[in-house]
């Protein structure tokens, strides 16, 4: 992972290379691999950049998929909501969302109480 910080500003990029398993004969085999496929929605790198004014924190961070194009984008947002507690929104879509349903494209929005920012 290569990691900058400038200011208020951070910028991450996370290459990965998925090392193969051996194919399964029988879906109900334990060893072999599960998700041959995964690079192809998950993506080959990540990127991710955060910004922070104090209070505020903002977080985008990208998928994708050198060879298909697939990928996804998650922008996340944390605020003060009083004392502690942190508020959080998030926003994802496209796909590896979860490992579960990791080839289905699909948009969600969260919001919650965060227990720490990222910067």
């Amino acid at each position: 992972q290569f990691f900058v910080e400038k200011g208020r500003f951070v910028f991450s990029l996370k290459p990965w290379i998925r090392l193969q398993e051996n194919r399964k004969t029988d879906p109900m085999q334990s060893s072999g691999d599960d998700n041959p496929n995964i690079t192809d929605y998950v993506g080959d790198y990540e990127f991710t950049t955060a910004y922070s004014d104090g209070d505020f924190e903002y977080i985008l961070r990208l998928r994708h998929a050198i060879e298909t194009g697939r990928g996804s984008a998650e922008l996340n947002w944390t605020f003060p909501i009083g004392g502690k507690f942190i508020g959080y929104t998030s926003i994802f879509t496209g796909y590896g969302e979860s490992l579960i349903d990791y080839n289905h494209k699909q948009t969600r929005f969260g919001i919650g109480i965060a227990l720490n920012n990222i910067l």
